[in-house]
C-alpha cells in the first residue's frame, strides 16, 4: 500500500504511517494517538495514506466470508517407521558412545597417591613459618596500616 502512491518523506512520516495502522486495532496510547493526529494535520500524504488504509480495513472487515467453492481435505500424517536392523543400530551407537564415555573418563582420572610436592610458601610474605602455623589453629593477625598522624581512618575519605 505504501508504494509509489505514498514516497516517504523521512522517519516521521514512516512512524506516523506504522502508527495508523496501529490506530485501527487501538493499539496506540494516547500520546502516540495525539502525536499521529498532530502529524496528519501537517502531512498531506501521511493522511491521505491513512484515509486509504481506514476504507481498506473497513472494507475487509464488513465483507462477509464466503466458503470456498472446491472442497479440499488436509492429508493425514504419514508415521515414518524405522526397520529394526535401523534400530538396533542407533541403540548400538548409543552404547558404543557411553562406553567410550566411561573408559575416557576411567583414563583421565588423577593418580591415587600424588607425589609429594615439596616445601609450600606463602606468595604474600615468602615465609614457611607463617604456613606452619596455620594447622596448629593459631590466628595470625594481619599487620595494622602504619598511619600518619590526623589522617582519617582506613575506609573513611
Amino acid at each position: 500500500m505504501a508504494g509509489a502512491d505514498f514516497p516517504l518523506e523521512n522517519r516521521r512520516c514512516e512512524r506516523a504511517r506504522q502508527w495508523s495502522s496501529l490506530c485501527l486495532d487501538g493499539e496506540l496510547s494516547e500520546l502516540e494517538t495525539a502525536l499521529l493526529e498532530q502529524h496528519l494535520e501537517a502531512c498531506d500524504s501521511c493522511l491521505a495514506f491513512d484515509e486509504r488504509l481506514r476504507v481498506t480495513a473497513i472494507s475487509l472487515r464488513t465483507t462477509p466470508s464466503e466458503p470456498p467453492r472446491v472442497r479440499f481435505q488436509i492429508p493425514e500424517r504419514t508415521r515414518v517407521r524405522f526397520p529394526a536392523s535401523r534400530r538396533l543400530a542407533v541403540a548400538a551407537i548409543a552404547a558404543a558412545l557411553a562406553l567410550g564415555s566411561l573408559v575416557g573418563s576411567m583414563l583421565h582420572r588423577p593418580a591415587a597417591n600424588p607425589a609429594p610436592a615439596g616445601p609450600q610458601i606463602s606468595f604474600l610474605t615468602r615465609d614457611m613459618s607463617q604456613l606452619r602455623q596455620i594447622p596448629r589453629g593459631k590466628h595470625i593477625a594481619p599487620p595494622s596500616p602504619v598511619r600518619e598522624p590526623g589522617e582519617p581512618p582506613e575506609g573513611i575519605i
